[in-house]
């Protein structure tokens, strides 16, 4: 059986312990302070980023789903003429269309919401408001 000197040196020894991970963070880290400048110009592009974000979110999530939607339902439709008949000729392209249409709305509209998204949060920092942001750039990913 642990005595009581025993349990209370225990106890003492996991309190320092359990002392020396909470505390030895903050003191061991060195203070992260930026120049002056760079402060006060993060201060002032905070509202613009946020702003750039709104307005990412705004336009370039439904500019995403366009572009995505698009894309798929040119490759949807293409991959399924092909396979009876050829996207060649109209007929294929038609019959496929039934299937390949909905198949590129419904993936592309996904696809659209997590690039846009990601885009307008991911770009902002960096370059508010620009093309990558709202989902213009030449690659949307």
């Amino acid at each position: 059986m642990i005595s009581f000197k025993e349990t209370r040196a225990l106890k003492l020894a996991l309190f320092t312990l359990a002392t020396a991970f909470v505390v030895n963070p903050f003191v061991a880290s060195p203070a992260m302070a930026d120049d002056t400048k760079s402060m006060v110009h993060n201060t002032v592009m905070l509202p613009v980023r946020a702003a750039s974000v709104a307005t990412g979110l705004a336009v370039g999530i439904p500019v995403a789903i366009m572009r995505r939607s698009g894309k798929h339902c040119v490759e949807y439709n293409e991959s399924m003429a092909d396979s009876i008949g050829g996207h060649k000729s109209l007929p294929p392209m038609l019959m496929a269309s039934v299937l390949s249409l909905p198949a590129g709305l419904i993936v592309g509209t996904g696809e659209g919401f997590y690039y846009g998204g990601k885009n307008a949060f991911g770009k902002s920092a960096e370059h508010p408001f620009s093309l990558a942001t709202l989902s213009l750039d030449e690659e949307i990913e």
